[in-house]
Protein backbone atom coordinates (compact mmCIF):
# COMPACT_ATOMS: atom_id res chain seq x y z
CA UNK A 1 0.00 0.00 0.00
CA UNK A 2 0.92 3.47 -0.69
CA UNK A 3 0.80 5.63 2.30
CA UNK A 4 2.52 8.57 1.01
CA UNK A 5 -0.51 10.98 0.80
CA UNK A 6 -0.81 10.68 4.71
CA UNK A 7 2.91 11.25 5.18
CA UNK A 8 2.46 14.78 3.31
CA UNK A 9 -0.45 15.72 5.15
CA UNK A 10 1.06 14.62 8.67
CA UNK A 11 2.98 17.67 7.81
CA UNK A 12 0.55 20.23 7.22
CA UNK A 13 -1.32 18.54 10.09
CA UNK A 14 1.33 19.17 12.63
CA UNK A 15 1.95 22.38 11.44
CA UNK A 16 -2.32 23.42 12.15
CA UNK A 17 -1.67 21.62 15.60
CA UNK A 18 1.14 23.43 16.57
CA UNK A 19 -0.44 26.99 16.23
CA UNK A 20 -2.85 25.82 18.57
CA UNK A 21 -0.65 24.01 21.27
CA UNK A 22 1.73 27.34 21.04
CA UNK A 23 -1.06 28.68 22.89
CA UNK A 24 -0.75 26.36 25.98
CA UNK A 25 3.20 26.77 26.36
CA UNK A 26 5.29 29.29 27.95
CA UNK A 27 4.58 33.16 28.26
CA UNK A 28 2.07 32.94 25.76
CA UNK A 29 -0.21 30.94 27.88
CA UNK A 30 0.59 32.52 31.09
CA UNK A 31 -0.79 36.17 29.40
CA UNK A 32 -3.90 34.38 28.46
CA UNK A 33 -4.48 33.06 31.78
CA UNK A 34 -4.11 36.82 33.15
CA UNK A 35 -7.10 37.36 30.78
CA UNK A 36 -9.29 35.36 32.66
CA UNK A 37 -8.29 36.51 36.18
CA UNK A 38 -5.65 33.17 37.34
CA UNK A 39 -4.46 33.32 40.80
CA UNK A 40 -1.30 31.68 41.23
CA UNK A 41 -2.16 28.27 42.19
CA UNK A 42 -4.73 27.68 38.91
CA UNK A 43 -1.77 29.37 36.73
CA UNK A 44 0.58 26.73 37.91
CA UNK A 45 -1.87 23.81 37.04
CA UNK A 46 -2.93 25.67 33.27
CA UNK A 47 1.04 26.10 33.17
CA UNK A 48 1.41 22.02 33.05
CA UNK A 49 -1.40 20.34 31.86
CA UNK A 50 -0.04 18.55 28.68
CA UNK A 51 2.65 17.12 31.73
CA UNK A 52 -0.48 15.97 33.67
CA UNK A 53 -2.34 14.64 30.76
CA UNK A 54 -0.11 12.01 29.83
CA UNK A 55 -1.86 10.17 32.98
CA UNK A 56 -4.64 9.20 31.03
CA UNK A 57 -2.89 7.15 28.19
CA UNK A 58 -3.42 4.48 30.18
CA UNK A 59 -7.05 4.16 29.47
CA UNK A 60 -5.75 4.73 25.24
CA UNK A 61 -6.50 0.58 25.39
CA UNK A 62 -10.22 1.44 26.79
CA UNK A 63 -10.97 3.37 24.02
CA UNK A 64 -9.48 1.36 21.38
CA UNK A 65 -12.01 -1.55 22.44
CA UNK A 66 -14.89 0.98 22.59
CA UNK A 67 -13.83 2.04 19.12
CA UNK A 68 -13.03 -0.61 17.21
CA UNK A 69 -9.85 0.54 15.20
CA UNK A 70 -7.15 3.23 15.45
CA UNK A 71 -8.27 5.67 13.26
CA UNK A 72 -11.84 5.91 14.90
CA UNK A 73 -10.18 6.23 18.48
CA UNK A 74 -8.05 8.66 17.23
CA UNK A 75 -10.75 10.83 15.46
CA UNK A 76 -13.12 10.81 18.68
CA UNK A 77 -10.71 11.96 20.97
CA UNK A 78 -9.19 14.40 18.86
CA UNK A 79 -12.72 15.89 18.03
CA UNK A 80 -13.22 16.44 21.71
CA UNK A 81 -9.80 17.76 22.49
CA UNK A 82 -9.56 20.21 18.98
CA UNK A 83 -13.06 21.43 18.94
CA UNK A 84 -13.50 22.23 23.15
CA UNK A 85 -10.57 24.81 22.27
CA UNK A 86 -12.80 26.95 19.79
CA UNK A 87 -14.92 27.46 23.32
CA UNK A 88 -12.07 29.88 24.74
CA UNK A 89 -12.48 32.54 21.89
CA UNK A 90 -15.86 32.43 22.62
CA UNK A 91 -15.53 32.80 26.57
CA UNK A 92 -13.07 36.41 25.62
CA UNK A 93 -15.64 37.36 23.14
CA UNK A 94 -18.72 37.09 25.63
CA UNK A 95 -16.25 38.39 28.43
CA UNK A 96 -16.70 35.12 30.33
CA UNK A 97 -13.48 36.22 32.04
CA UNK A 98 -13.44 33.02 34.91
CA UNK A 99 -10.32 31.57 35.58
CA UNK A 100 -12.36 27.78 35.84
CA UNK A 101 -13.97 28.43 32.54
CA UNK A 102 -10.24 28.19 31.02
CA UNK A 103 -8.95 25.92 33.39
CA UNK A 104 -11.55 22.96 32.56
CA UNK A 105 -11.13 24.01 28.45
CA UNK A 106 -7.26 23.50 28.52
CA UNK A 107 -7.98 20.15 31.02
CA UNK A 108 -10.04 18.80 28.30
CA UNK A 109 -8.18 20.08 25.24
CA UNK A 110 -4.88 18.51 26.98
CA UNK A 111 -6.05 14.96 28.20
CA UNK A 112 -7.75 14.33 24.91
CA UNK A 113 -4.83 14.94 22.79
CA UNK A 114 -2.72 13.05 25.24
CA UNK A 115 -4.54 10.10 23.46
CA UNK A 116 -4.83 11.29 20.16
CA UNK A 117 -0.96 11.38 20.16
CA UNK A 118 -1.32 7.92 21.42
CA UNK A 119 -3.42 6.08 18.38
CA UNK A 120 -1.44 8.80 16.21
CA UNK A 121 2.06 7.34 17.10
CA UNK A 122 0.41 3.73 16.58
CA UNK A 123 -1.23 4.66 12.87
CA UNK A 124 2.56 6.57 11.89
CA UNK A 125 4.77 3.84 12.58
CA UNK A 126 2.89 1.04 10.63
CA UNK A 127 2.97 4.13 7.75
CA UNK A 128 6.42 5.24 7.89
CA UNK A 129 8.80 2.55 6.31
CA UNK A 130 11.20 1.54 9.17
CA UNK A 131 14.30 3.06 7.41
CA UNK A 132 12.81 6.49 6.82
CA UNK A 133 11.75 6.78 10.32
CA UNK A 134 14.64 8.95 11.35
CA UNK A 135 14.78 10.94 8.24
CA UNK A 136 10.73 11.73 8.02
CA UNK A 137 10.25 12.37 11.83
CA UNK A 138 13.37 14.89 11.61
CA UNK A 139 12.03 16.86 8.58
CA UNK A 140 8.91 17.06 10.16
CA UNK A 141 10.53 17.68 13.80
CA UNK A 142 12.00 20.63 11.96
CA UNK A 143 9.37 22.02 10.09
CA UNK A 144 7.42 21.96 13.23
CA UNK A 145 10.28 23.83 15.52
CA UNK A 146 10.31 26.44 12.27
CA UNK A 147 6.66 27.57 12.44
CA UNK A 148 6.88 27.53 15.93
CA UNK A 149 9.52 30.26 15.83
CA UNK A 150 7.85 32.07 13.26
CA UNK A 151 4.39 31.80 14.78
CA UNK A 152 5.92 32.30 18.63
CA UNK A 153 7.33 36.20 16.98
CA UNK A 154 3.64 36.39 15.07
CA UNK A 155 1.34 36.32 18.15
CA UNK A 156 3.72 38.18 20.29
CA UNK A 157 3.77 40.93 17.67
CA UNK A 158 -0.25 41.08 17.12
CA UNK A 159 -0.77 40.93 21.47
CA UNK A 160 1.78 44.12 21.64
CA UNK A 161 0.07 45.75 18.59
CA UNK A 162 -3.40 45.74 20.08
CA UNK A 163 -2.98 45.70 23.35
CA UNK A 164 -3.32 42.71 25.59
CA UNK A 165 -7.45 42.45 25.21
CA UNK A 166 -7.88 42.94 21.53
CA UNK A 167 -4.47 40.70 21.28
CA UNK A 168 -5.14 37.37 22.80
CA UNK A 169 -8.66 37.36 21.76
CA UNK A 170 -6.99 37.20 17.92
CA UNK A 171 -4.72 35.07 18.59
CA UNK A 172 -7.13 32.62 20.47
CA UNK A 173 -9.53 32.46 17.22
CA UNK A 174 -6.34 31.78 15.15
CA UNK A 175 -5.27 28.75 17.53
CA UNK A 176 -8.99 27.73 17.29
CA UNK A 177 -9.47 28.12 13.66
CA UNK A 178 -6.35 26.24 13.25
CA UNK A 179 -6.79 23.54 15.70
CA UNK A 180 -10.04 23.15 13.65
CA UNK A 181 -8.02 22.64 10.21
CA UNK A 182 -5.91 19.85 12.13
CA UNK A 183 -9.10 17.69 13.12
CA UNK A 184 -10.21 17.79 9.57
CA UNK A 185 -7.07 16.81 8.21
CA UNK A 186 -6.75 13.67 10.80
CA UNK A 187 -10.08 12.47 8.95
CA UNK A 188 -7.29 12.17 5.88
CA UNK A 189 -5.35 9.64 7.74
CA UNK A 190 -5.11 5.95 6.12
CA UNK A 191 -5.40 3.56 8.73
CA UNK A 192 -3.49 0.04 7.87
CA UNK A 193 -5.86 -3.00 8.86
CA UNK A 194 -3.15 -3.62 12.14
CA UNK A 195 -2.18 -3.43 15.33
CA UNK A 196 -4.06 -5.06 18.39
CA UNK A 197 -2.80 -2.55 21.47
CA UNK A 198 -2.03 -3.76 25.12
CA UNK A 199 -4.86 -5.67 27.47
CA UNK A 200 -4.07 -6.51 30.96
CA UNK A 201 -2.67 -5.08 33.89
CA UNK A 202 -0.25 -2.87 32.19
CA UNK A 203 0.90 -1.85 35.66
CA UNK A 204 2.26 -5.34 36.91
CA UNK A 205 4.26 -5.76 33.12
CA UNK A 206 6.32 -3.18 33.63
CA UNK A 207 6.89 -2.85 37.16
CA UNK A 208 8.43 -6.10 37.02
CA UNK A 209 11.49 -4.42 35.80
CA UNK A 210 13.74 -3.01 38.95
CA UNK A 211 15.66 -0.65 36.28
CA UNK A 212 12.75 0.22 35.05
CA UNK A 213 11.33 0.88 38.62
CA UNK A 214 14.30 3.54 39.30
CA UNK A 215 13.74 5.40 36.28
CA UNK A 216 9.95 5.62 36.99
CA UNK A 217 11.35 7.26 40.80
CA UNK A 218 13.64 9.69 38.70
CA UNK A 219 11.10 10.65 36.41
CA UNK A 220 8.14 11.22 39.03
CA UNK A 221 10.63 13.38 40.97
CA UNK A 222 11.79 14.99 37.92
CA UNK A 223 8.82 15.85 36.39
CA UNK A 224 7.92 17.36 40.32
CA UNK A 225 10.55 19.52 40.12
CA UNK A 226 10.20 21.12 36.67
CA UNK A 227 6.21 21.37 37.32
CA UNK A 228 7.07 22.70 41.11
CA UNK A 229 8.35 26.39 39.13
CA UNK A 230 8.03 26.10 35.58
CA UNK A 231 5.18 28.32 35.54
CA UNK A 232 6.25 30.91 37.32
CA UNK A 233 9.65 32.24 35.35
CA UNK A 234 7.08 33.51 32.89
CA UNK A 235 5.15 35.04 35.17
CA UNK A 236 8.23 36.60 36.89
CA UNK A 237 9.37 38.11 33.69
CA UNK A 238 5.93 39.36 32.97
CA UNK A 239 4.33 40.40 36.10
CA UNK A 240 7.73 42.02 37.84
CA UNK A 241 9.82 42.79 35.12
CA UNK A 242 7.07 44.10 32.81
CA UNK A 243 9.18 42.64 29.77
CA UNK A 244 6.85 42.97 26.43
CA UNK A 245 5.87 39.50 24.54
CA UNK A 246 7.86 40.87 21.11
CA UNK A 247 10.69 40.70 23.44
CA UNK A 248 9.78 37.14 25.06
CA UNK A 249 9.41 35.84 21.63
CA UNK A 250 12.89 37.16 20.58
CA UNK A 251 14.30 34.79 23.72
CA UNK A 252 11.97 31.51 22.29
CA UNK A 253 13.35 31.99 19.06
CA UNK A 254 17.48 31.61 20.20
CA UNK A 255 16.26 29.14 22.35
CA UNK A 256 14.38 27.22 19.65
CA UNK A 257 17.76 28.06 17.22
CA UNK A 258 19.98 26.73 19.36
CA UNK A 259 17.69 23.39 20.50
CA UNK A 260 17.64 22.69 16.72
CA UNK A 261 21.26 22.89 16.13
CA UNK A 262 22.28 20.48 19.42
CA UNK A 263 19.49 18.25 18.55
CA UNK A 264 21.49 16.75 15.97
CA UNK A 265 24.85 17.12 18.36
CA UNK A 266 23.89 15.81 21.31
CA UNK A 267 22.06 12.89 19.36
CA UNK A 268 25.68 11.74 17.69
CA UNK A 269 27.38 12.38 20.92
CA UNK A 270 24.81 9.91 23.03
CA UNK A 271 25.00 7.37 20.52
CA UNK A 272 29.24 7.61 21.03
CA UNK A 273 29.34 7.57 24.64
CA UNK A 274 25.77 7.04 26.14
CA UNK A 275 22.70 8.31 26.38
CA UNK A 276 22.74 8.48 30.20
CA UNK A 277 25.80 10.75 29.96
CA UNK A 278 24.26 13.27 27.87
CA UNK A 279 21.04 13.41 30.37
CA UNK A 280 22.91 13.88 33.46
CA UNK A 281 25.06 17.05 32.19
CA UNK A 282 22.13 18.40 30.93
CA UNK A 283 20.08 17.94 33.89
CA UNK A 284 22.99 18.83 36.23
CA UNK A 285 23.37 22.09 34.46
CA UNK A 286 19.69 22.72 34.15
CA UNK A 287 19.58 22.97 38.41
CA UNK A 288 22.07 25.63 38.36
CA UNK A 289 20.08 27.60 35.28
CA UNK A 290 17.09 27.59 37.31
CA UNK A 291 19.00 28.65 40.25
CA UNK A 292 20.37 31.48 37.99
CA UNK A 293 17.08 32.67 38.46
CA UNK A 294 17.03 34.50 41.97
CA UNK A 295 19.59 36.97 40.64
CA UNK A 296 17.24 38.02 37.90
CA UNK A 297 15.72 41.80 37.90
CA UNK A 298 15.31 45.02 36.40
CA UNK A 299 19.17 45.22 36.20
CA UNK A 300 20.73 42.15 35.56
CA UNK A 301 17.80 40.41 32.69
CA UNK A 302 19.49 42.03 30.11
CA UNK A 303 22.56 39.89 30.00
CA UNK A 304 21.02 36.62 32.33
CA UNK A 305 17.95 36.52 29.79
CA UNK A 306 20.17 36.01 26.97
CA UNK A 307 22.68 33.10 28.69
CA UNK A 308 19.65 31.89 30.22
CA UNK A 309 17.86 31.08 26.30
CA UNK A 310 21.35 30.03 24.83
CA UNK A 311 22.38 27.18 27.73
CA UNK A 312 18.65 26.39 28.38
CA UNK A 313 18.36 25.62 24.21
CA UNK A 314 21.50 23.61 24.74
CA UNK A 315 20.76 21.74 27.86
CA UNK A 316 16.91 21.19 26.80
CA UNK A 317 17.81 19.70 23.77
CA UNK A 318 19.63 17.06 25.11
CA UNK A 319 17.45 16.23 28.26
CA UNK A 320 14.28 15.99 26.09
CA UNK A 321 16.21 13.81 23.55
CA UNK A 322 18.03 11.67 26.14
CA UNK A 323 15.10 10.99 28.72
CA UNK A 324 12.88 9.75 25.31
CA UNK A 325 16.10 7.77 23.85
CA UNK A 326 16.78 6.38 27.67
CA UNK A 327 13.41 5.00 28.26
CA UNK A 328 13.36 3.58 24.93
CA UNK A 329 16.65 1.32 26.04
CA UNK A 330 14.89 0.76 29.00
CA UNK A 331 11.34 -0.41 27.71
CA UNK A 332 11.19 -4.63 27.39
CA UNK A 333 10.44 -4.64 23.39
CA UNK A 334 7.22 -7.34 23.69
CA UNK A 335 5.69 -4.78 26.46
CA UNK A 336 6.82 -1.05 24.63
CA UNK A 337 2.85 0.30 25.19
CA UNK A 338 2.76 -0.66 28.99
CA UNK A 339 6.59 0.60 29.73
CA UNK A 340 5.03 4.10 28.00
CA UNK A 341 1.64 4.28 29.46
CA UNK A 342 3.01 3.60 32.72
CA UNK A 343 6.15 6.34 32.82
CA UNK A 344 3.44 8.95 30.77
CA UNK A 345 1.58 7.71 34.02
CA UNK A 346 4.44 8.16 36.86
CA UNK A 347 5.48 11.32 34.61
CA UNK A 348 1.65 12.92 34.89
CA UNK A 349 1.44 12.46 38.55
CA UNK A 350 4.92 13.78 39.50
CA UNK A 351 3.60 17.35 37.71
CA UNK A 352 0.51 17.61 39.28
CA UNK A 353 1.83 17.05 42.87
CA UNK A 354 4.74 19.57 42.23
CA UNK A 355 1.97 21.90 40.37
CA UNK A 356 0.02 22.17 43.11
CA UNK A 357 3.16 22.38 46.16
CA UNK A 358 4.12 25.40 43.55
CA UNK A 359 1.30 27.03 43.36
CA UNK A 360 0.58 26.98 46.97
CA UNK A 361 4.46 28.24 47.31
CA UNK A 362 4.43 31.19 45.07
CA UNK A 363 0.76 32.44 46.93
CA UNK A 364 2.50 32.41 49.41
CA UNK A 365 6.13 33.67 48.57
CA UNK A 366 4.16 36.05 46.00
CA UNK A 367 3.14 38.56 48.79
CA UNK A 368 7.12 39.77 49.91
CA UNK A 369 9.85 41.67 48.21
CA UNK A 370 13.23 42.16 49.91
CA UNK A 371 16.34 44.07 48.35
CA UNK A 372 19.82 43.03 49.43
CA UNK A 373 23.12 45.32 48.54
CA UNK A 374 20.42 47.24 46.44
CA UNK A 375 19.49 44.03 44.81
CA UNK A 376 15.68 43.63 44.15
CA UNK A 377 14.57 40.03 45.27
CA UNK A 378 10.92 38.97 44.71
CA UNK A 379 9.40 35.95 46.45
CA UNK A 380 8.59 34.00 43.83
CA UNK A 381 12.40 34.35 43.30
CA UNK A 382 12.95 31.94 46.09
CA UNK A 383 10.27 29.57 44.40
CA UNK A 384 13.07 29.41 41.23
CA UNK A 385 16.08 28.66 43.94
CA UNK A 386 13.84 25.78 45.17
CA UNK A 387 13.36 24.39 41.93
CA UNK A 388 17.20 24.04 41.09
CA UNK A 389 17.98 22.62 43.90
CA UNK A 390 15.26 19.61 43.83
CA UNK A 391 16.98 19.29 40.41
CA UNK A 392 20.37 18.34 41.52
CA UNK A 393 18.15 15.80 43.83
CA UNK A 394 16.92 14.69 40.14
CA UNK A 395 20.38 13.79 38.66
CA UNK A 396 21.46 12.16 41.65
CA UNK A 397 17.90 9.90 41.35
CA UNK A 398 18.82 9.81 37.80
CA UNK A 399 23.27 8.25 38.60
CA UNK A 400 21.06 5.32 40.11
CA UNK A 401 19.35 4.23 36.62
CA UNK A 402 22.28 1.87 35.02
CA UNK A 403 22.34 1.83 31.66
CA UNK A 404 25.42 2.57 29.08
CA UNK A 405 27.23 5.33 29.97
CA UNK A 406 30.93 4.71 28.29
CA UNK A 407 32.41 8.43 30.22
CA UNK A 408 31.04 11.50 31.55
CA UNK A 409 30.59 14.57 29.50
CA UNK A 410 33.15 16.73 31.06
CA UNK A 411 35.62 13.97 31.22
CA UNK A 412 34.97 13.08 27.47
CA UNK A 413 35.82 17.04 26.89
CA UNK A 414 39.01 17.09 29.34
CA UNK A 415 40.40 14.13 27.51
CA UNK A 416 39.56 15.17 24.03
CA UNK A 417 41.60 18.73 25.20
CA UNK A 418 44.00 16.39 26.57
CA UNK A 419 44.62 14.28 23.23
CA UNK A 420 44.35 17.49 21.52
CA UNK A 421 47.50 19.33 23.15
CA UNK A 422 49.38 15.96 23.33
CA UNK A 423 49.15 15.58 19.73
CA UNK A 424 50.40 19.05 19.19
CA UNK A 425 53.64 18.21 20.77
CA UNK A 426 54.73 14.56 19.84
CA UNK A 427 53.26 15.65 15.75
CA UNK A 428 54.49 19.35 15.12
CA UNK A 429 54.97 18.36 11.71
CA UNK A 430 50.87 17.51 10.86
CA UNK A 431 50.69 21.92 11.89
CA UNK A 432 53.66 22.58 10.17
CA UNK A 433 52.00 24.42 7.16
CA UNK A 434 49.72 26.16 9.43
CA UNK A 435 52.57 27.66 12.03
CA UNK A 436 54.67 28.71 8.46
CA UNK A 437 51.37 30.21 7.19
CA UNK A 438 51.31 32.58 10.44
CA UNK A 439 54.54 33.64 10.29
CA UNK A 440 54.39 34.82 6.85
CA UNK A 441 51.33 36.77 7.71
CA UNK A 442 53.19 38.16 10.62
CA UNK A 443 56.52 39.07 8.14
CA UNK A 444 53.78 40.92 6.03
CA UNK A 445 52.19 43.15 8.73
CA UNK A 446 55.54 43.99 10.40
CA UNK A 447 56.88 44.88 6.87
CA UNK A 448 54.25 46.96 6.20
CA UNK A 449 54.45 48.79 9.32
CA UNK A 450 57.93 49.37 8.90
CA UNK A 451 57.15 50.89 5.49
CA UNK A 452 54.47 53.13 6.68
CA UNK A 453 56.40 54.13 9.96
CA UNK A 454 60.00 55.09 7.03
CA UNK A 455 57.30 56.95 4.44
CA UNK A 456 56.08 59.10 7.93
CA UNK A 457 59.53 59.74 8.70
CA UNK A 458 60.45 60.78 5.32
CA UNK A 459 57.64 64.05 5.40
CA UNK A 460 59.31 65.11 8.26
CA UNK A 461 62.77 64.87 6.89
CA UNK A 462 61.73 67.25 4.14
Amino acid sequence: MDFRKTQKISFIEGIAYNAAFILTQGFIITGLAFQFNATERILAIIGVIPMISQMLQVFSPRLFKISGNRKRAMLISASIARYSFTVIPLFLLLNLRNQYLLLISLLIFGAFNSLTGNFWTSIMKDIIPEKKLGRFFGLRNLLISLSSMVLLYFYSFLIDSLGDRKGFLLVATLGAFSAVVSRLLLGEYDDPPKKTLITGNIFSKALKDERFKKFLTFALFWNFTIALASPFFSYHQIVNLKLSYSYLSILGFIATGVSMVFYFWWGKLADRIGHQSVAEFSIFTASFLASMWLFMNEHTFKFLLPIDSIVGGIVWSGINLTLFTLLLGLADSSNVEAYFAVFSFSSGLGALLGALTGGFLASWLNSFKLEIFGMPIYGIQFLFLAGGVSRSISWLLLKRVKTRKEISIPKYFFSTISVLSRRAVSRPYEYAVVITRIQQILKKRIRKKSTNSERKNQRYVI
